[in-house]
């Protein structure tokens, strides 16, 4: 009982969190007359019907019992949007699910959330106490809550199999990490980047490269040639979204058009960039490895919250690579905010405080492009690269270098 108690009280911040915007939606539709308008009313922009993602999968199927192609067909959706999952979403219809079912799905999609929220996320401290409430009730993953997007049940699966695998021997555990990767990779491409977390020793390199190849033919298999549809039907929205696309184009609105239409029609560019800020990020983070330790606690890919935050800043800055990502995906960050908690948590120090702060405002950016938002991305996104980067290298035992 003392046990139970224990727990309960350090999964405390969730419950919360929780009850707090439950509460703020009860007050909202009884004042405001809808589910829709609660959400408007805390400023998170919402669409009617609510499930908004939810039904591209549901709407979809409906569409493909009908006889047609959802992923050109756009009739069936509210908004007329084409589809643009893998396949695997909509074999959802053999157990039955339709349109009719969206509502009872996305209500799933977010009790898996919160479900995860409370397996990852403990305080024993005032400090990671009030970083956990706030991180679940950010803007960012009430947006995701309210759109029921399937982002909530990849990470869902991912916190849950971490912990499940890492009960098991220690011999069969980065394989099953990753066939689940695999399988997270089949269901939303962007999973893949969670290979890094297999790289607990230079024996990792080849187990990470095995799954990533695994995943991409997994992906190809199972996607039945519809990847370039995928790809085309996904959008890139500069609204309340994040990334290197967001942030460039954000930048340069005030400069000359030229610079901007650059960036626009020439997407190389900005890879190229941003893939030069990680590595000068990662040649930063292990020049001055000792300064960054006092900031950042190593991770350690041996615990399953290191390697779920590791996981986690891999596929953020997989998303920040790719150039616009809606600000739901962001929920991944909190994998690294559980861990930064965990050492709030069982240091007598505040060493993680500050690193909590900005993952947990980055969390809380505004539905619109804001500047001083998407600087802060940019400079998360900097901050992930030299923590994970510095991180790996210490796995394959490459010294630092002597400043």
């Amino acid at each position: 009982m003392h046990k139970f108690a224990s727990i309960l009280r350090s999964r405390l911040p969730v419950l919360a969190a929780v009850a707090v915007v439950v509460a703020a939606l009860l007050v909202g539709t009884h004042t405001r007359g809808s589910v829709f308008a609660a959400w408007l009313m805390l400023h998170v922009p919402a669409l009617s019907p609510l499930f908004a993602d939810t039904r591209t999968v549901t709407h979809s199927i409906d569409c493909l019992l009908s006889g047609q192609d959802p992923y050109t067909v756009r009739s069936f959706d509210p908004w007329n949007r084409t589809y643009n999952y893998p396949p695997i979403w909509l074999d959802l219809r053999y157990l039955g699910v339709t349109s009719h079912s969206s509502n009872f799905l996305g209500t799933i999609f977010a009790v898996m959330a919160i479900s995860a929220f409370l397996l990852l996320l403990r305080a024993r401290a005032w400090a990671s106490a009030a970083i956990i409430f706030f991180a679940v009730t950010s803007r960012s993953i009430l947006f995701g809550v309210e759109r029921g997007n399937t982002d909530e049940v990849i990470f869902f699966l991912l916190v849950f199999g971490f912990f499940l695998i890492d009960r098991q021997k220690p011999e069969v555990r980065s394989w099953l990490k990753g066939t689940l990767i695999v399988l997270l990779t089949v269901l939303k491409i962007f999973p893949i980047a969670a290979v890094v977390a297999l790289v607990r020793n230079r024996k990792g390199v080849l187990t990470a490269f095995l799954t990533a190849v695994l995943s991409l033919a997994a992906l190809v298999a199972t996607s039945e040639h519809r990847l370039p549809q995928i790809m085309a039907n996904t959008p890139q929205d500069l609204y309340i979204s994040f990334g290197s696309l967001v942030f460039f184009v954000t930048i340069f609105k005030h400069t000359p058009h030229l610079l901007l239409a650059m960036i626009q029609h020439h997407p190389k560019i900005e890879s190229i960039v941003v893939l030069l800020l990680a590595a000068l990020s990662i040649v930063a983070g292990v020049s001055f490895r000792e300064r960054l330790n006092r900031f950042l606690p190593p991770l350690n890919f041996n615990q399953t919250r290191g390697s779920i935050a590791a996981a986690g800043l891999a596929i953020f800055a997989l998303a920040f690579l790719r150039g616009s990502s809606y600000d739901y995906r962001l929920i991944f960050l909190t994998g690294a905010i559980a861990y930064l908690v965990e050492d709030l948590n069982e240091r007598n120090s505040l060493r993680s405080l500050p690193a909590a702060i900005i993952f947990v405002a980055l969390l809380w950016k505004p539905p619109n492009v804001s500047l001083r938002y998407e600087i802060l991305d940019c400079f998360v996104y900097a901050i992930a690269c030299a923590w994970l980067g510095t991180s790996l290298l210490d796995n394959l035992q490459i010294p630092p270098v002597i400043d």
